[in-house]
C-alpha cells in the first residue's frame, strides 16, 4: 500500500486520537514534544492545520526549524481492549506523521467552525480570542512522510510495516 495513494486510511487512524503530540526541536538541538487538540486532518490530501493554541515553544522553535513530527495514537479504550483479547489489531494503532509547517495565518470562519465541530460538546465554548483560547490563527502542516505505530507481534500481520515517503 502507498501511504498517500491511501491518505484516507492514515487520516481515519489520526482521527482516533483525541490529543496529538507534536515534536519540534528547540535552538539547542533538544527535543520538545506539545500536545496540541487542534489538529484538523485534510480529507483528500496529506496535510492538515492546527490552531495556534498554547504553543509558545514549539512556536519559537518552528521560526527555526519548520519540521515537525506528529505522533496519533487511537485512544478508543474499546479498540485497545479488543486488540489486547484477541492479541492482535485490526488496524494500526497509530501513526507517525512527518512534515513541514507553513506561516502563520488568520483561520477562516469554515477552519474555526470545523476545529468545533472536531472538539464536540468542547467546541461550544471557544470563541476567537475569548476566555484565553486564541483560536484566530493557523498553521498547515504538508505531509511528507508517514510510519504506521507498530507493536511487535500484534501489529505484524498487517501490510503497513515500513516508513514510507511522498
Amino acid at each position: 500500500m502507498q501511504p498517500f495513494e491511501h491518505w484516507y486510511t492514515w487520516k481515519d487512524v489520526a482521527s482516533q486520537s483525541f490529543a496529538f503530540s507534536f515534536a519540534t526541536v528547540n535552538p539547542d538541538g533538544t527535543p520538545h514534544v506539545t500536545p496540541i487538540g487542534s489538529l484538523i486532518l485534510d480529507k483528500d490530501e496529506p496535510k492538515g492545520l492546527y490552531f495556534q493554541i498554547f504553543t509558545s515553544q514549539m512556536t519559537r522553535n518552528l521560526e527555526h526549524n519548520h519540521r515537525v513530527c506528529i505522533l496519533a495514537i487511537n485512544n478508543s479504550k474499546w479498540f485497545l481492549l479488543r486488540s489486547i483479547l484477541s492479541r492482535k489489531f485490526d488496524a494500526p494503532p497509530g501513526v507517525r506523521l512527518s512534515g513541514t509547517v507553513g506561516e502563520k495565518r488568520i483561520a477562516t470562519e469554515d477552519e474555526i467552525q470545523a476545529l468545533k465541530e472536531s472538539l464536540g460538546l468542547m467546541g461550544k465554548f471557544f470563541k476567537p480570542g475569548a476566555g484565553g483560547f486564541n483560536i484566530k490563527y493557523v498553521r498547515e502542516i504538508y505531509f511528507d512522510s508517514v510510519k504506521p505505530v507498530t507493536i511487535g507481534k500484534l501489529t505484524a500481520h498487517l501490510p503497513v510495516e515500513k516508513e514510507s515517503h511522498r
